[in-house]
């Protein structure tokens, strides 16, 4: 019987990557309960949100150990995020070559599903291309990624474009869509990463000065000391520290726009049929805020200040029409989310059945 190993930036508790890998064993494991899948995972305590034995877990950083568990017709599946760049990281994107390769020299097929690619310096693409095309298929999560690959001259592989996997992720029925009943005060939901520039303190300070009730939410345990440590600052309540989905959409009928540093956050809100706004320089925010005609602000944007302020204004003074649009382009993704899902099933089942 073959294997099938996952692997994506795995067990370091960012919420977002952490409901990708969810989401991969939930599909292998409905469609296929008889494959043994393995996690690549940096934790070596993860196991199943359940408890169950749905798959086994082995260390990412140990490829020699890795190509040893490898035999021809197994699959190698990548599930989602940002892995294929090297602005936060050169030794990060070698890894991921490496471990493609060598699942290729194993004869093992490979699929990449929900990638965000990019960006990639000209030593990145330089590095990337070659292995890429090595790859039997490409799942992209947006237009900007599929570009990206085109413009590498990636061209062996099959592309696609989809969008994220957490479109059709199966959050609990009744969650997904946050009433629009009026509420005495609006609260602004602030998803942050750690680091604080001059910009986003003085917005955090504008948006606590005008708006009154301002919630900072963590998504990683690495930006939790920076969201208690600004909270003390700007006097607001304790950071919301959220390490699953299901305290998100708990607390999130509490929120009238969600701002946030962190795709995924966006993306939870949007779920939750909640505006949102984009903030920072990274692509894949931007290329979100795309899909969802929303607005992605840069730091160094002329206007920053003034028009993030402004937006959220807008937003709140007519929130009933805000949800509504939110909700149209929401069950748009999700249909397409549920498309996606049945596109990679066929592709898993052609890779490892042959048809």
């Amino acid at each position: 019987m073959p294997k099938v190993f996952l692997f994506g930036y795995y067990g370091f508790g960012n919420l977002g990557d952490e409901l990708l890998c969810d989401y991969y064993v939930r599909l292998f494991r409905d469609y296929y309960p008889g494959f043994e899948l393995v996690v690549l995972t940096g934790d070596k305590h993860q196991g199943s949100a359940d408890g169950s034995a749905a798959y086994a877990v082995a260390s990412r950083w140990n490829l020699w150990r890795l190509g040893r568990m490898m035999a021809p017709g197994d699959l190698l599946v990548g599930g989602g995020g940002s892995i294929f760049q090297d602005v936060t990281s050169k030794r990060s994107l070698l890894y991921y070559l490496a471990l493609l390769r060598l699942a290729h020299r194993r004869g093992v097929a490979i699929i990449l599903a929900g990638q965000g690619v990019g960006p990639l310096s000209t030593w990145g693409r330089k590095m990337a291309r070659p292995v890429l095309n090595l790859v039997g298929t490409i799942a992209c999560r947006d237009q900007r990624s599929i570009l990206t690959l085109a413009m590498m001259e990636v061209n062996a592989p099959q592309l696609y474009l989809g969008v994220d996997p957490l479109w059709d992720y199966p959050f609990p029925p009744g969650r997904l869509a946050v009433a629009t009943r009026g509420r005495r005060k609006p609260v602004i939901g602030y998803i942050l990463r750690s680091g604080l520039s001059r910009e986003k303190k003085q917005l955090l300070i504008n948006l606590r000065t005008l708006f009154g009730n301002l919630q900072l939410i963590t998504l990683s345990p690495a930006d939790d000391r920076a969201a208690h440590e600004l909270a003390d600052v700007l006097g607001t309540a304790a950071p919301w520290c959220i390490r699953d989905a299901d305290t998100f959409f708990r607390f999130a009928p509490e929120l009238t726009v969600v701002l946030s540093e962190r795709l995924h956050g966006l993306l939870l809100a949007a779920r939750c049929r909640i505006p949102g706004i984009g903030l920072g320089t990274d692509p894949k925010l931007h290329a979100f805020c795309h899909q969802m005609d929303w607005t992605c602000w840069r730091w160094q944007d002329p206007s920053f200040q003034l028009g993030v302020c402004t937006l959220v204004k807008e937003l709140i003074a007519d929130p009933v029409s805000a949800y509504q649009k939110v909700r149209q382009l929401a069950e748009v993704m999700e249909e397409k989310g549920e498309e996606d899902r049945h596109w990679f099933i066929n592709q898993v089942q052609a890779m490892l059945l042959g048809g």
